[in-house]
């Protein structure tokens, strides 16, 4: 007769003998946000957002578990919950393989005694730092009630207008050169650019705030932090993952759009006041909406195109979405699991905005060997009037702009430094089991150091920007052809044009002269033939020793995010008796011997439209 051993009691029984019954609940901070409307994958994932803000996407199926874990059901009423909504029978045991395999790793769900996994705290490059909550999301709501009329279709279509006007004029027809001129001349201009672009920036975060309460949403806080070594702020619109993909893009649109306001009000206040440093602040504000469209995290461009493709996770896929766009290569599971339209949307959105980005970066570069030549001289024309300067006043305000010149050099470095050996050391992670990758990135990386050390090579191209120089940006495009020579900032054709590019301190100082034509040079470069002089004809032109000559009309200009210092003088056209007098003799009498001023000699128009050069900003009253 056999016998049969008795039957083991279920496990669930067992457990519920020792133990009492779980009751699972979400971690702590987590938010369910549900289905992500007008999703850009084949199956829309459902959202989730941890209390750090980060977002998690969850199949269908994770999203009903998490939602039924509301900490007063076991897991049995859970699969009945779950079973109901789903239309399919669900089961216990599927419900804690879920939670403990799929939720808990996730931080989704707090742990079996209760407690919340602890998020893991990251040091990114784009962290913001001393986060500090500063408006409430009630007074936001209010906040947001006076800028909503600005979201009406007839403004946004004016604003739009207006600001590529604006725009056109400032970079294409006025430049930006002699603010970038005026800026390090003037250091201590500075103070009103670093107030305006944190205004600017404030006003940014309104923006986003106000488009989201536009469409439906509610704006959480607003609040400030340290990026890297500049002020930023913040504002929370997570709920704009509830609203439609126009909902959503208007949101991610609406800090860009406010900056587009604030450019538009730059500019026409100069245009009616004349004052040029006022300039910088639109300049500051085109080039945070051209930094906020690129699609790195943390700027506005990533939630852009993610929100265009109804991808919230765009930043893992876009490499993938490029290298399945290589002929005979296989897409990845990251690739196939999206609509074939969003994967042209993300390569055409990367091949478009990151070239001309490079483009732009690459001009900046070329040209930096003039800034620098600007900032040293500069540095010695403060270290001249701190020599000169009598009294606490006096010397304060001098070392005030030496210290003003020098914070952004260090600043600039500092952030270089930072991006550089985050860089390095990242691309040496992901290359590390690529020997051929990590050889040609090296390649590059060695061409690219050549061709900056050969364009930055002192080989004359280092001398001061000069008054009249614009600094447009299709002159810059232009001097890329000049590479060969090794001094694309500064050819030797036009260095004659500017007369050698004196610095400033050496025309003070008497020991050259600045003539009218090098004065109001224009970024053109002449195609005329140069005068033939005489040494006679020269001598006899020639002013005395310690006198300037050149036309006096001022030109409004701008540069980029930093500020720059310019006078209020209005335009009007130079004549052959026009003088400007130079640093020293503004600051200090001249004696009697060369108090004096000399007619220019006549001199042909400046070619290029240019109205003759500005008045040097370094001589104005209206320096600090």
């Amino acid at each position: 007769m056999a016998v049969t051993a008795p039957k083991p009691p279920s496990r669930r029984r067992a457990r519920a003998a020792t133990a009492p019954e779980e009751l699972p609940r979400l971690a702590e901070g987590i938010e369910l946000l549900g289905e992500f409307e007008d999703s850009g994958f084949e199956e829309a994932p459902h959202l989730a957002r941890r209390a750090n803000g980060k977002m998690i996407q969850l199949t269908r199926l994770l999203h009903l578990v998490a939602e039924a874990a509301d900490g007063r059901r076991t897991y049995e009423e859970m699969s009945d919950e779950v079973a109901e909504r789903l239309g399919r029978g669900v089961s216990a045991d599927n419900v804690r393989f879920l939670v403990e395999r799929k939720l808990r790793p996730l931080g989704v769900m707090a742990a079996a005694d209760g407690t919340s996994p602890e998020i893991q705290k990251s040091d990114p490059l784009l962290a913001l730092k001393f986060r500090t909550a500063l408006v409430p999301d009630t007074a936001t709501r209010a906040l947001t009630t006076v800028f909503r009329p600005l979201f009406l279709p007839p403004v946004v279509i004016a604003v739009v207008c207006a600001f590529a006007a604006a725009t056109g004029w400032l970079f294409f027809v006025h430049g930006v050169g002699q603010s970038l001129r005026g800026l390090i001349y003037n250091p201590a201009y500075l103070l009103i650019l670093f107030g305006g672009i944190a205004v600017g920036t404030a006003f940014h975060e309104i923006g986003h705030a106000t488009a989201l309460r536009y469409g439906g949403g509610r704006p959480g806080v607003m609040g400030a932090g340290i990026y890297i070594v500049w002020p930023a702020f913040y504002t929370d619109v997570t709920d704009a993952y509830r609203l439609s993909r126009v909902g959503r893009l208007r949101t991610d649109l609406g800090g860009i759009y406010f900056n587009m306001i604030v450019a538009i009000i730059v500019v026409a206040t100069n245009l009616v006041t004349g004052f040029e440093v006022i300039l910088l602040l639109a300049v500051a504000q085109t080039f945070a909406i051209t930094q906020q469209l690129l699609p790195l995290l943390r700027l506005d461009g990533y939630y852009i195109l993610s929100d265009i493709t109804g991808v919230p996770d765009m930043l893992n896929r876009i490499k993938p979405v490029l290298r399945s766009a290589v002929p005979g290569r296989d897409a990845e599971k990251k690739v196939t699991e999206l609509k074939p339209w969003v994967r042209r949307v993300v390569t055409s959105y990367v091949l478009v905005l990151v070239p001309l980005l490079a483009l732009l970066f690459i001009v900046m570069l070329l040209h930096a060997p003039r800034a620098m030549a600007t900032a040293y001289d500069s540095f010695g024309l403060q270290l001249d009037r701190i020599d000169r300067a009598s009294g606490a006043v006096g010397i304060g305000g001098s070392v005030l702009q030496l210290v003003m010149l020098v914070l952004p050099v260090l600043g600039m470095v500092l952030t270089s430094g930072r991006v550089g050996r985050r860089v390095a050391a990242g691309t040496w992670s992901i290359t590390e089991e690529r020997p051929i990758a990590r050889s040609g990135i090296g390649v590059a990386a060695v061409a690219a150091i050549g061709v900056a050390a050969f364009t930055w090579w002192p080989n004359g191209e280092y001398r001061p920007i000069q008054p009249g120089e614009r600094g447009r940006i299709d002159a810059g495009v232009r001097s890329l052809s000049k590479i060969p020579s090794g001094r694309p900032s500064l050819p030797p054709e036009r260095s004659k044009e500017l007369g050698g590019a004196p610095s400033e301190r050496d025309v003070s100082a008497g020991r050259v002269q600045r003539t009218p034509a090098a004065a109001g040079a224009s970024d053109e470069q002449s195609t005329k033939p140069a005068k033939t002089r005489t040494k006679q004809q020269r001598d006899s032109e020639a002013p005395p020793r310690g006198t300037s000559t050149g036309s006096t009309s001022s030109t409004k200009s701008s540069t980029s995010a930093t500020p720059s210092g310019a006078t209020g003088a209005t335009t009007r056209q130079p004549t052959d008796d026009d003088t400007s007098p130079s640093p020293e003799d503004q600051a200090t009498p001249s004696p009697p011997a060369t108090g004096t001023t000399t007619p220019a000699p006549e001199e042909a128009a400046p070619e290029d439209g240019a109205d003759g050069p500005p008045p040097d900003p370094t001589t104005t009253e209206t320096s600090p």
